[in-house]
């Protein structure tokens, strides 16, 4: 159930809350929600007593929640910590609660709220090497050629890997970088060829 209201500010749960292992979510879900709670079940089966506590609980808490079932599970979203603490609380000594999803730090806090940038937790960087990737997108009809883009990338770039540097057709590749190829060389792609740029993203590792 959803209707308007204004987002509550984000608040960290660190790597483990409430016994349970936090994972690093990408996004406020539905641009409105900060937590995501992954049940047991699915679409199709599922217990029929735990969705009507469910249910029950969420109402408890006010109308700012999003029940979602999908072919591998069942996913609740909230976005205040009331919510979060009254779903768990209740299904604590069950085992029905499987995943949490949510911010983890103020670094991360930081990462959602940059616009600019989408951040990735890994364990390590791309291909052991690159920290940024960048998406190109070309559209069927823009004058600017793929050769042209791709020999601009090789003649400024020392340190990458592109994942399309052979054919002279491509309307989507990914360009991965390092750190300093990245402050050195990036500002003249954006300035050359900015409106191929479609998304950057940046490695956040994931402390072992």
């Amino acid at each position: 159930m959803s209707y308007f209201h204004l987002k509550t500010k984000y608040i960290p749960l660190g790597d483990t809350y409430k016994n349970i292992p936090v994972s690093p979510s990408d996004k406020r879900y539905f641009s409105e929600y900060q937590y995501k709670i992954v049940l047991e079940g699915n679409a199709v089966h599922y217990d029929i007593q735990m969705m009507i506590d469910l249910n029950k609980v969420l109402k408890s808490c006010g109308y700012w929640w999003r029940i979602q079932p999908t072919q591998k599970n069942i996913n609740v979203y909230v976005d205040g910590k009331d919510y979060l603490d009254a779903v768990l609380n209740w299904f604590k000594n069950s085992d029905v609660v499987t995943g949490l999803y949510g911010p983890i730090d103020n670094d991360h806090i930081e990462s959602l709220q940059d616009r600019n940038n989408e951040y990735v937790y890994r364990n390590k960087y791309w291909y052991g090497n690159y920290p940024i990737k960048i998406s190109l997108f070309r559209r069927f009809k823009d004058e600017v050629g793929a050769k042209e883009i791709t020999d601009f990338i090789k003649g400024s770039f020392s340190d990458f890997r592109l994942f399309d540097d052979y054919t002279n057709d491509w309307y989507v590749n990914y360009l991965w970088l390092t750190q300093k190829d990245y402050d050195k060389s990036y500002p003249f792609l954006k300035l050359s060829y900015g409106d191929y740029i479609e998304k950057i993203q940046k490695v956040k590792l994931l402390e072992k």
